[in-house]
């Protein structure tokens, strides 16, 4: 069986997709005779496959969707916090004591909104890694002399310039 494109696959989805929000209790058997109408002659079995594709990812959406539901309301309540830390904060005649007290709740606000953020993967933690990018772009003239300068000033042999360079 010669092997299914990437598109192709996507646009199988899309079609069961489309038959699934037509008829939500469609069952695989009734999807292959919807499919084979409409000119599409796929295995039962690679039917299924797809048709579990789209429940996981559907399942997946849900589970972001609640996440992100929770994620907001937890924020709202630590803005409202914040809110009312700020009014004490910056109250006139406070004892030093709680307006410290409400800069520290402020801060802890913060960081524990940013840690839930974190916790759900909104951010990439990247411990031990290096981002380098290799990039391949020529000095400018300027850098270029200086480096000539230095190879003079310590009686270096010259660099080799770029156009003498058979590997640029």
């Amino acid at each position: 069986m010669p092997r299914i494109t990437h598109e192709n696959k996507q646009f199988y989805k899309s079609q069961i997709r489309s038959l699934i929000a037509q008829n939500h209790g469609i069952s695989r058997r009734e999807l292959q005779e919807e499919l084979d109408k409409q000119g599409l002659h796929l295995d039962r079995d690679y039917i299924g496959k797809l048709y579990d594709e789209i429940f996981v990812e559907r399942t997946k959406r849900m589970d972001r969707r609640r996440l992100n539901e929770a994620l907001s309301a937890y924020e709202d309540v630590m803005e409202e916090i914040v809110k009312k830390a700020w009014e004490i904060a910056n109250a006139e005649f406070i004892n030093p004591q709680a307006r410290v007290m409400a800069l520290r709740e402020i801060r802890e606000s913060y960081s524990a909104v940013f840690e839930k953020l974190f916790d759900a993967g909104i951010f990439d933690k990247k411990l031990g890694t290096l981002d380098l990018a290799v990039r391949n772009t020529p000095l400018p003239e300027e850098k270029k002399k200086a480096i000539r300068e230095v190879f003079q000033n310590w009686n270096l042999p010259a660099p080799p310039d770029a156009a003498s360079n058979p590997l640029d």
